[in-house]
């Protein structure tokens, strides 16, 4: 009985497996690829180099970096690709939420602040069960591992705070609008790519950063760890 069990939990552990084969690339684009062979891949649109964009990497590493215009799940986004020594080993996707940053609010309004904090937290929402519907198709039941709050559950302490301090926030809506602030993060491991989705929301900064970001774990590591060598040197 206990091998029957056993046999059918591997056949159905094998199906799974066969249904969701992990990502070792992004976007169809195989790491280790050059700048070229990624761009006609993905079929990247306005690919342009972005110098700025290698800017959080010391130059010493010279790494390169190009950018391309994209709609995801339905939404905009600004891709990066990044290269080191000429092999594509990372993508960043960051979707565009600007219109939150320039918002049209009276932060010295009660009812204002309020309007603006639902209609962030509404759309960042929605915008978080469209992206788990996907991870979900693409890399099945495996579930993510967090770092910090599950981006599906970013508003709760929100939600907790100014539903207990609704009267006093009414007399002071400025302060309301101050604490327009979460920090999410989640990361699905797989043996050669690693997936990272995090939100970051500081409204009185105007700071509205949803991104998805997918690395190779080899030439990642090989990156972290020429960058630790720079930094090692001169102690």
């Amino acid at each position: 009985m206990i091998r029957t069990i056993s046999l059918a939990l591997l056949f159905s552990i094998s199906i799974t497996l066969a249904a969701y084969p992990p990502p070792c690339d992004f976007n169809g684009a195989a790491w280790g690829s050059a700048p070229d062979a990624v761009r006609s891949a993905t079929a990247a649109a306005g690919w342009a180099q972005d110098n700025a964009g290698a800017g959080v990497f010391p130059k010493e590493l010279s790494v390169t970096v190009y950018r391309s215009v994209a709609t995801i799940a339905g939404y905009k986004a600004t891709v990066h690709y990044y290269f080191w020594a000429g092999r594509f080993f990372q993508a960043t996707v960051k979707f565009n939420f600007d219109d939150l940053a320039n918002f049209d609010l009276n932060y010295n309004v009660y009812n204002s602040v309020s309007d603006y904090y639902r209609n962030i937290r509404n759309r960042t929402l929605t915008f978080v069960s469209d992206c788990y519907g996907l991870f979900t198709a693409k890399f099945g039941p495996k579930g993510p591992c967090f770092s910090s709050l599950d981006p599906k559950n970013c508003f709760r302490s929100l939600d907790a705070l100014f539903g207990g301090e609704s009267w006093n926030l009414r007399c002071r809506p400025h302060d309301f609008y101050r604490r327009i602030k979460t920090q999410s993060y989640a990361r699905w491991d797989f043996p050669q790519t690693s997936v990272i989705f995090s939100i970051l929301i500081n409204a009185p900064e105007k700071q509205f950063d949803y991104t998805l970001s997918y690395a190779s774990v080899a030439l990642a590591g090989q990156v972290n760890n020429a960058k630790d060598s720079l930094r090692m040197k001169g102690l």
